[in-house]
């Protein structure tokens, strides 16, 4: 029963995250995509977003190609796999959504690592360390929770197949 109740209790936190993830795939993310982001800007979130990235992330606002091309990545094509995820945590499809969501992640840990490498070796890495990962650490986190459920889903399946 424990293990049922923190599963449960795992699947709300990552319902959530899809939930921020996803605001901001149709938020700053689209915004960023179709133009650079600038101040004065009243659009939802952006007013913030440019505060916390002229402190913290300058490069995000230098708006090279490979950032723009990412972020577009995210805004449409990651965005139906964060609501997959999303309906996968609230309705416990963990095993029947287990292949796109499986290639999903592999893609994000793909796509973050590549996006943290080239932050950090470019001409304006990031220098605000705490509140630059406090910006990014959901999706790590997120994505480990994911793969967490994936295998309790994987384990639970074969202690089930082992006492048939």
């Amino acid at each position: 029963r424990q293990s049922t109740a923190m599963a449960t209790v795992v699947d709300y936190v990552i319902a959530a995250l899809e939930a921020y993830f996803i605001l901001m795939n149709v938020t700053v993310e689209r915004c960023y995509c179709h133009a650079p982001l600038m101040k004065g800007d009243s659009r939802f979130l952006i007013p913030e977003t440019i505060a916390f990235c002229e402190k913290n992330n300058r490069l995000f606002l230098a708006r090279p190609e490979w950032m723009k091309v990412a972020t577009c990545v995210s805004a449409y094509a990651f965005c139906p796999f964060n609501v997959l995820i999303g309906v996968a945590a609230l309705t416990g499809a963990w095993a029947r959504l287990k292949n796109p969501i499986l290639v999903y992640i592999g893609a994000k840990v793909y796509a973050v690592l590549y996006y943290h490498f080239m932050e950090f070796t470019s001409s304006m890495p990031p220098t605000n360390l705490v509140p630059y990962f406090a910006a990014e650490g959901p999706y790590l986190v997120g994505m480990g929770l994911v793969l967490l459920r994936l295998h309790q889903t994987r384990t639970v399946a074969k202690g089930k197949a082992k006492r048939t």
